[in-house]
């Protein structure tokens, strides 16, 4: 019985190994979370069994106090807490000074596999060889010792073991707690790892990762808080995360942070913060608050992105889609957008505006005569000129061209006529230098008032070009409000006749389609042809595009124009695959097809009842009207290439920062602009920038087109620096009926193509 009470007296003293993994912390996976949660377990159970002891412990000695001589009552007891040794969850062994077992309970049974019958009174060095010296003597020890142990069947397993003496009369023993320590081991080894990715990952990441107490004050920050905010990471640490904020923008950091302190789980925000040298950040935060199982928060933790340069992209793209590149003015769709706003404004209120549609008289004259530079700096020239006297409040913009307009908010006739007489007196008074030489220039102004009766900007507009039209006709540099009147008159025909025969050709079917051969660089075939548009007049005259299309576009023709196209260039393709002649298609769209609602849906139908292959089928879009619209543009080109048809940019390179905004747009084909491609025999520069632009299509896996190929030293060149498909005059001139084209190829190589 006292041999029984020493060993739960050794057992008292024993540490409780399982709970050494509740010190462990760091962001472990589900399983690592599990095994802890085991060994907490495990923990507790010994604990449990232990104040078990003590109390047997106890009520022994309080026995033997009461009646030494009740030996029923101490046998009672003695079975007790054997009992408690065989149940216990620990292997619990008892050796003598020689290392010969003496006690094995059943968890050092299930742990080493044997019997207690048959190990007790053999050595305890078969079973943990490293408690003893080379010479088998044992080495006793009176701390923790983690050491291999061996089971019956000759496998190695971890084990911690403390060791405790016991005096039995003059019989000297030790108590052994065997732990098997391999699962906790395993899960220390993940846990040191996972910490270790963690730490890895938070350490190197870009972004900022920071913990916050619940007064809002850094606790922790990454090293990324120097890439932000050019402060280390101790001087970061206990201030306040509003501190870094701008003067300039709302508290959004202080009230998102208010909020989690507040028990809200997660907040995103975004704010600008300033770095040690006063710079402005961009900076989008994720939050989320720790709590305890009370609810109370504990701490705050998030990660912080600086957008800084993202930001500035989205405002250069902004302002590039507002904006003319050249003058810095509002553009032409700015423009129209502000006029149908004002338009439907003054509907409601019944306020007066008026817009001044202002177009340079000797502009032509001076760009052919000193070139486009000087044609240019003539226009930023005159575009700063008109600036600096518009009202504040009112709206100036290059409209195209030479052309400008203004828009002017509450204003009545009398004050109308004259702001345009100071506007038209500005230009008047205004030189132009170049070269030691000066030339006079002056503007026409129409002008059109915006009053209830207006129905939309394009009536405004429309009425403004025409009052210009009438000015210049009546002898240049002067003004004219638009009078409905004036259309009555005869030479007001003219002015009104593009409009007039887009509509007769639109009701009579009478536009006509032209093709033109685009062919491989490297074997001559043609692959595709480019479809054109045509207007053939009564006297047998052909219109090109240039001449009815802005007209068009002006007077809300066309949306009727691009869907006329797209049907008879699909049912022609119809009609050719029919015949034998698997060709492909290259449709020209125009600039305003974006805003086309119907346009998509009859491409669908036109597609599925002729049964076409939407594959054959490429659309054209210049870049320029690409990048007037960049959101409109991208969803249109998604929604077609949704359809399986294929999208080129054409004119590519004529617009601002064409390789900035390349890779927003979805597009299958580059159409190098044919003003870079007719100079590349004569203009290292001019081939250079093709090359340049061929690269860079390439790169993003985009085919390249070249435009305006007017002679075989230019298709050769092409072909040396890898462009892929050519189209012009010297490779195929637009004709009314396209057909197979496969130029014949001439012993050295070069192409002998024929009209």
């Amino acid at each position: 019985m006292r041999f029984l009470v020493l060993i739960l007296v050794g057992l008292l003293i024993a540490p409780l190994t399982g709970m050494s993994a509740a010190l462990l912390s760091g962001l472990v996976s589900v399983s690592e979370l599990q095994a802890t949660r085991t060994l907490f377990i495990m923990g507790a159970f010994t604990l449990g069994f232990t104040i078990i002891a003590g109390i047997y412990f106890f009520r022994y000695f309080s026995y033997l106090r009461i009646d030494t001589r009740a030996p029923g009552r101490l046998n009672q007891l003695e079975s007790q807490m054997r009992a408690v040794v065989e149940t216990a969850a620990e292997g619990i062994i008892v050796i003598d000074t020689y290392g010969t077992i003496d006690t094995f309970n059943t968890a050092a049974e299930k742990l080493f596999g044997y019997h207690a019958g048959e190990i007790r009174q053999q050595s305890l060095r078969s079973l943990v060889p490293h408690l003893f010296d080379e010479q088998g003597r044992l080495i006793p020890t009176d701390h923790e010792r983690e050491v291999e142990g061996i089971n019956r069947d000759g496998q190695r397993i971890q084990l911690a073991v403390r060791m405790s003496t016991l005096q039995d009369g003059s019989r000297l023993l030790y108590t052994c707690l065997v732990t098997e320590i391999g699962r906790r081991k395993a899960t220390e080894k993940r846990m040191r790892e996972a910490e270790t990715r963690y730490r890895d990952l938070v350490e190197s990441a870009h972004d900022m990762v920071w913990t916050l107490d619940t007064d809002g004050r850094f606790t922790y920050v990454n090293p990324a808080c120097s890439e932000i905010y050019g402060f280390t990471q101790d001087e970061m640490r206990g201030h306040y995360l509003y501190e870094f904020r701008s003067p300039d923008h709302p508290p959004h950091d202080r009230e998102a942070i208010g909020q989690l302190i507040r028990g809200k789980d997660n907040v995103q925000f975004e704010t600008v913060h300033l770095d040690s040298e006063s710079r402005p950040h961009f900076l989008e935060f994720s939050a989320r608050s720790h709590k305890d199982p009370a609810g109370f928060v504990l701490r705050i933790s998030g990660t912080t992105r600086d957008v800084t340069e993202q930001k500035a992209f989205q405002h250069q793209l902004s302002y590039n889609a507002e904006h003319d590149p050249m003058t810095g003015m509002f553009n032409r769709n700015y423009f129209q957008e502000e006029l149908e706003r004002t338009v439907a404004r003054v509907a409601r209120s019944g306020l007066t505006c008026a817009l001044f549609y202002i177009d340079l008289d000797q502009f032509k004259y001076i760009n052919d005569t000193l070139g486009h530079a000087a044609g240019d700096r003539l226009l930023v020239d005159i575009g700063a000129l008109l600036s600096a006297h518009v009202r504040d409040g009112d709206l100036i913009a290059r409209f195209g061209g030479d052309e400008f307009t203004l828009l002017l908010y509450n204003i009545d006739r009398n004050d109308v006529l004259r702001a345009a007489e100071n506007f038209r007196m500005l230009c008047d008074n205004y030189t132009f230098t170049e070269n030691d030489k000066s030339w006079n220039v002056s503007a026409s102004i129409g002008i059109a008032m915006i009053d209830r009766h207006m129905h939309s900007a394009d009536e405004v507009l429309s009425h403004a070009d025409l009052a210009c039209n009438i000015a210049k006709q009546q002898g240049r540099n002067r003004i004219n409000l638009y009078d409905p009147a004036d259309l009555d008159k005869a030479d007001m025909a003219a002015d009104m006749s593009w409009a007039t025969q887009v509509r007769a050709m639109l009701e009579h079917d009478r536009f006509q389609l032209a093709y033109q051969p685009i062919i491989a660089t490297d074997g001559g075939e043609v692959l595709d042809y480019e479809v054109l548009v045509r207007m053939v007049c009564d006297d047998g005259q052909i219109i090109l595009p240039g001449g009815f299309m802005p007209a068009a576009e002006r007077f809300g023709l066309i949306h009727s124009v691009d869907r006329w196209i797209v049907r008879r260039a699909i049912e022609q393709l119809h009609t050719l695959h029919l015949q034998g002649h698997a060709t492909n298609f290259s449709i020209n769209l125009s600039g305003k097809a974006f805003e086309d609602d119907t346009l998509l849906p009859l491409i669908r139908e036109l597609l599925d009842s002729t049964g076409l292959e939407a594959s054959c089928v490429t659309f054209e879009i210049t870049e320029t009207a690409a990048i007037a619209n960049l959101a409109a543009a991208e969803e249109f080109i998604t929604a077609l290439k949704d359809i399986g048809c294929q999208f080129a940019l054409d004119d590519f390179g004529s617009g601002f920062s064409s390789f900035a905004y390349l890779k927003h747009l979805p597009v299958d084909k580059l159409k190098i602009d044919g003003a870079f491609v007719k100079g590349m025999a004569h203009s290292s520069v001019d081939q250079a920038m093709v090359e340049s632009m061929n690269q860079v299509a390439h790169a993003l896996g985009k085919e390249t087109v070249a435009e305006c190929v007017e002679n075989e030293e230019t298709l050769h060149i092409l072909k040396e620096i890898g462009v892929d498909r050519a189209q012009g005059n010297f490779i195929g001139r637009p004709d009314t009926l396209p057909g197979p084209l496969a130029p014949p190829t001439d012993p050295a190589g070069s192409l002998s193509l024929t009209q």
